[in-house]
C-alpha cells in the first residue's frame, strides 16, 4: 500500500501565445472559443449547420496541435469572457483542466459550457468512409449546446 496517494499534477501554461493565434477578425462579444487540431473545412461545414455563416467573425477560432505546447484555456476563457468552448483533438490535461467528460458531451463547469470532441479530421475522415456514427454524435452536441443564438 503506497504511502502517498497518486495525484496528478497539471500544469499552468500561459496564454499569450494562444492570444496571438486566435482568429483576428472576431467580432467584439464573441462568447465562443473553438479550438481545433486539424480539418477546418469540415467544421467550417459543421459551424455554418449550426448557423455561423462567417466563423472567423462570430467565433473565436484556435488550431492548437500537440506540437504548439501547453496552453492555459482557463485562463484564456476568462480572458476572452467566453461561455462555450468546443475541443477537438485536445489533451484537457496539456490544456490545464482538471476535469474528464466523455467525448461529444457537453458538460457545463464553473459558468462555461465545454463539448470535447475527437480530431476534427478523425471525424470528418470517418464520414467520408461512411461512418457517420461521429459526425452524427458531434451534431447532436452542438444542436444541444452551440448553436448560433438568433442565427440558426
Amino acid at each position: 500500500m503506497p504511502t502517498f496517494p497518486d495525484i496528478d499534477l497539471i500544469g499552468q501554461p500561459n496564454y499569450a501565445d494562444a492570444l496571438r493565434e486566435l482568429s483576428p477578425n472576431a467580432v467584439e462579444g464573441v462568447d465562443m472559443l473553438v479550438v481545433y487540431d486539424s480539418d477546418l473545412d469540415f467544421l467550417t461545414k459543421v459551424l455554418a449547420a449550426a448557423g455561423y455563416d462567417d466563423p472567423q467573425l462570430q467565433l473565436h477560432l484556435l488550431e492548437w496541435t500537440p506540437t504548439s505546447g501547453p496552453l492555459d484555456l482557463i485562463g484564456l476563457v476568462r480572458h476572452l469572457n467566453i461561455k462555450r468552448v468546443l475541443l477537438f483533438g485536445q489533451n484537457p490535461k496539456a490544456l490545464g483542466l482538471h476535469f474528464e467528460v466523455a467525448d461529444y458531451f457537453p458538460v457545463q463547469v464553473a459558468g462555461v459550457t465545454y463539448m470535447r470532441n475527437p480530431s476534427a479530421g478523425e471525424i470528418a475522415s470517418a464520414k467520408a468512409n461512411g461512418n457517420n456514427g461521429p459526425a452524427g454524435a458531434l451534431w447532436r452536441g452542438v444542436k444541444g449546446r452551440f448553436l448560433r443564438e438568433g442565427g440558426a
